[in-house]
């Protein structure tokens, strides 16, 4: 009877969010902090404005989802950064960090990459699964990106009889905590972020689009050149010794014939005298 009546109350409150059509979470803003070492540095975070606002929106099987991330997430980063480093202030450009405090040793910027989930409808069994994937930016001091990881949560919570957000907003809890988990262990590892936190200066990394233009060198720098005018000859190579000038007069004038050792025939109505032959020896 007792079985009767949760699958009823199952049953309607799916009705329920089959008519409105749409479900809307949020994840807990107040995450427990990790329990690690603080790393004696000052570091900045900069949020950008689409990180702040995210919220994930799809439509799966007519129902539409929405889940907001952007404002727990900024408060479970702020609290994690706390707990990693012996100062963290926040900046609203990576280029004013080190106006705001001398001592910043480099500045991070969150962004999401991505967010997935699936209901046990999804894979037939019991379980919602969450995968959040996050890119890091990394900027030296002076606010020019140097370097950037990516690094991904997954969390899973099991499905409960009376209530089909309440276990995707668990998973993605935990997928938030592993992720924070993973950036904890692994971010002071990096070998970009270990030579700023010991004060080194990082040159900015450069993008493909930089090491292709630099591997073409001056083939991939400026317009190509313009055909030539119909009818207009091609250049032709100088041959070694001689100068472009003495190449362009010999195009202009024909060649003259080589002087020949025999005297040119007089140009007169008779024939020229053979020559005389010479004398029989006795």
């Amino acid at each position: 009877m007792i079985r009767i009546f949760r699958q009823a109350g199952l049953l309607a409150l799916l009705t329920a969010l089959a008519g409105c059509g749409a479900i809307r979470i949020e994840p807990q803003k107040q995450l427990p902090p990790p329990l690690i070492e603080k790393l004696p540095a000052t570091v900045a975070i900069y949020y950008p404005a689409e990180f702040r606002a995210y919220t994930h929106k799809e439509q799966r099987n007519q129902v539409d989802y929405e889940v907001a991330l952007g404002a727990a997430h900024v408060i479970k980063l702020s609290r994690l950064l706390q707990a990693m480093f012996t100062r963290v202030i926040e900046v609203d450009d990576p280029a004013q960090a080190r106006a705001a405090d001398a001592s910043v040793a480099m500045v991070l910027e969150p962004r999401f990459e991505d967010y997935a989930f699936l209901t046990p409808r999804d894979m037939a069994g019991d379980f919602y699964t969450v995968t959040i994937r996050y890119r890091l930016n990394v900027y030296n001091p002076r606010g020019e990106r140097v370097d950037g990881y990516v690094f991904t949560g997954y969390g899973r919570q099991k499905t409960s009889a009376m209530s089909t957000t309440e276990p995707l907003v668990r998973a993605t809890e935990r997928a938030m905590r592993d992720a924070g988990a993973k950036l904890a262990v692994e971010l002071p590892g990096q070998e970009t972020v270990r030579r700023l936190l010991a004060g080194d200066m990082v040159v900015p990394q450069r993008t493909r689009e930089e090491e292709v233009q630099e591997a073409l060198g001056s083939f991939g720098s400026g317009p190509a050149a313009a055909p030539a005018p119909a009818g207009e000859s091609e250049q032709r190579d100088t041959p070694a010794g001689e100068s472009p000038e003495a190449g362009s007069a010999a195009e202009a004038s024909p060649a003259e014939p080589p002087p020949s050792d025999e005297a040119p025939a007089e140009e007169s109505g008779t024939d020229p005298e053979p020559a005389a032959e010479p004398a029989a020896s006795p």
